[in-house]
């Protein structure tokens, strides 16, 4: 086989894969604390929100933006609609997560858009008040 071939036969299994990112877990909070699994409900609330606001808007969603995360956060209520007053999104855990967002398959305007919003930051919040308590 050629290596032209073999090039292209392995750039579409590579595209077949998903590529989507897991959930991150923090790493200093055990992985059965309930504050960890809170990050991770709230995190991945806001990702089936986005998905579900994709959908409704007659869009396709690119990747799986809810890979890994437990049902029960598609229950969970997340404000992702932008607020009129924000915090610019800083260098850190708010970038981290909002570089996470796009990499799970949220478009770009979206991610921005949900930087901007209660959901976001309440995420943000709840992850400085579990590092504030550990």
């Amino acid at each position: 086989m050629s290596p032209l071939k073999t090039t292209v036969i392995a750039l579409c299994l590579l595209a077949a894969c998903d590529q989507t990112p897991s959930i991150v877990v923090e790493d200093n909070l055990p992985a059965d604390d309930p504050r960890q699994q809170a990050l991770v409900l709230s995190e991945c609330a806001i990702y089936f929100a986005a998905v579900t606001k994709i959908e409704a808007d007659g869009g396709a969603v690119a990747g799986n933006p809810t890979k890994d995360c437990p049902v029960e956060a598609r229950a969970r209520a997340a404000d992702i609609n932008p607020m009129v007053s924000v915090p610019p999104v800083t260098p850190g855990y708010p970038q981290t997560l909002y570089q996470r967002m796009i990499a799970r398959g949220i478009p770009a305007a979206m991610a921005t858009d949900i930087s901007k919003s209660k959901a976001f930051w309440d995420l943000v919040a709840q992850r400085d008040s579990a590092y504030a308590n550990f």
